[in-house]
């Protein structure tokens, strides 16, 4: 429930100067377990963080409920939150020698990483102790690989609270069961809650898992207990996908946006209100409206609200703000329609460089921005 903005940091009066010169962190949202390292009775808007040790730029940032993680470009994860049953501010995970690191992923119990040469760890926050899971996963590689093939090595980790995967250049683990193996490349594999969602180099989607909210994007409220093909945007290439909650998008080679699944909080863009007509819930994929002419470049979801990034730099959100997580002020808790975030927001109407990417938590948001 916070958003990240990376910048980069001089001392200047002027406002627009200033936040267009800095190179640091900027954040938003829920505090309850000290995850902004804020006091918590300020107003949640965009922040930014101090960072008292320069451990290199940000390459990723991951959030469960009760903590935000951060991967900078030196391999080292810090964290922030509730670890080990005590509030830590930002330390680093890796003290006892592991890493460098080059992927993370964030659930509420663990958090999944990839390090240089390619072993997977796992960090458990109940015990704060690292463990090296990757012979259990070539174990179990073992039974479907021959002696004359190569294992493949993990190419990045993905997980939610109740899902925690591991991918290979065409393999999918949810660690340690293999569930999915393709002769084609799996380009991204992302999950929601109950849901994974599989882009193949292909340019189709496979998904698996819960429907209970039409999230798997079938027309249907029945759970698929193997990856199954989506055979509504059969025959139009997705290149990028992200999963939230209970629901879904999808990005085409045109630069078009679907989506689909759980639409109470107007998560999807669509209004819900009875009087416009609106929906609920999407069971199968919608394709996303615009007041004019936009290609999409990126989307990525959380739990109940939506963020998506146009090809003109412009940051447009939607769905549950109880906490500000789209990063604006507004008397709604809910936003049912897709608004401009870009103008609203106090930091993002100052800045004018380009946001290189977009990352949405169960219950935040984050934006990295280039120099």
């Amino acid at each position: 429930m916070f958003c990240y903005i990376v910048m980069s940091c001089n001392t200047t009066t002027d406002l627009d100067s200033y936040l267009n010169s800095i190179m640091g962190m900027f954040w938003c949202g829920f505090n309850g377990f000290n995850q902004l390292n804020i006091e918590s009775n300020v107003n949640m808007d965009f922040h930014a963080h101090g960072d008292k040790e320069n451990y290199g730029e940000i390459l990723q940032v991951a959030f469960s409920w009760s903590t935000a993680s951060i991967l900078t470009s030196s391999g080292i994860i810090v964290a922030s939150g509730l670890i080990n049953k005590k509030i830590i501010n930002f330390e680093v995970l890796n003290d006892l020698g592991y890493g460098p690191f080059k992927s993370i992923s964030s659930s509420e119990s663990k958090i999944l990483a990839l390090d240089s040469i390619g072993k997977c760890w796992s960090y458990s926050k109940c015990n704060g102790k690292w463990k090296d899971i990757t012979p259990i996963l070539q174990s179990e590689k073992q039974v479907s690989v021959s002696k004359n093939q190569n294992q493949q090595s993990i190419n990045y980790v993905c997980c939610s609270d109740t899902i925690h995967l591991a991918v290979t250049h065409n393999e999918i683990y949810s660690i340690p069961t293999k569930i999915f193996d393709s002769k084609f490349k799996v380009t991204q594999v992302v999950c929601g809650f109950e849901h994974i969602v599989i882009l193949m180099e292909t340019g189709c989607l496979y998904t698996q898992g819960s429907s209970s909210r039409g999230q798997l994007g079938h027309g249907e409220l029945v759970e698929e207990d193997y990856p199954r093909l989506l055979k509504s945007l059969d025959g139009i290439r997705v290149i990028n996908t992200s999963a939230g909650g209970w629901h879904t998008a999808a990005i085409t080679e045109y630069n078009d946006l679907y989506m689909w699944g759980w639409n109470h909080s107007g998560q999807l863009g669509i209004s819900n209100s009875p009087e416009s007509g609106g929906i609920i819930m999407a069971p199968e994929p919608v394709l996303i409206n615009w007041p004019e002419e936009t290609d999409i470049e990126q989307v990525s979801l959380g739990a109940r609200h939506s963020m998506v990034l146009s090809k003109n730099n412009i940051l447009w959100g939607c769905g549950w703000n109880a906490h500000k997580q789209l990063g604006i002020e507004t008397y709604q808790l809910t936003c049912d329609r897709m608004i401009n975030l870009s103008n609203l927001s106090p930091l993002l109407k100052c800045n004018v460089r380009k946001i290189v990417k977009v990352v949405c938590g169960a219950w935040n948001s984050a934006l990295l921005l280039g120099k």
